[in-house]
């Protein structure tokens, strides 16, 4: 997928290569794209983090960060700080689920 050269430089593969990128996934629960389709993801250039998904609470992303391995979450309401998450996007929507993450 022509997105691997985009964001080049965000470990975001496993992301890019699965069907996430084209359907995203859509939390009925919440009503909320807990993870976007790869036409709506963003770049926050000015720290580096690709944003695809989000909790819907307290301006939490959830993404790659660049030159970082892993999926991460950045938390704006708290100076920008950063929480790993988990090793793949994969992991981290099961462990979501499995009410192993908290952010």
């Amino acid at each position: 997928m022509e997105l691997t050269k985009k964001w080049h430089g965000y470990s975001c593969d496993d992301y890019v290569s699965s069907p996430l990128a084209k359907a995203g996934y859509w939390d009925e629960p919440s009503q909320l794209w807990l993870i976007e389709p790869c036409d709506r993801i963003e770049e926050e250039a000015k720290v580096e983090f690709l944003q695809v998904g989000r909790p819907g609470v307290d301006d939490i992303g959830f993404g790659y960060r660049k030159g970082q391995e892993g999926f991460w979450a950045i938390h704006r309401m708290e100076g920008g700080r950063f929480q790993y998450l988990a090793p793949s996007i994969q992991t981290f929507l099961d462990e979501w689920f499995a009410g192993q993450i908290t952010v």
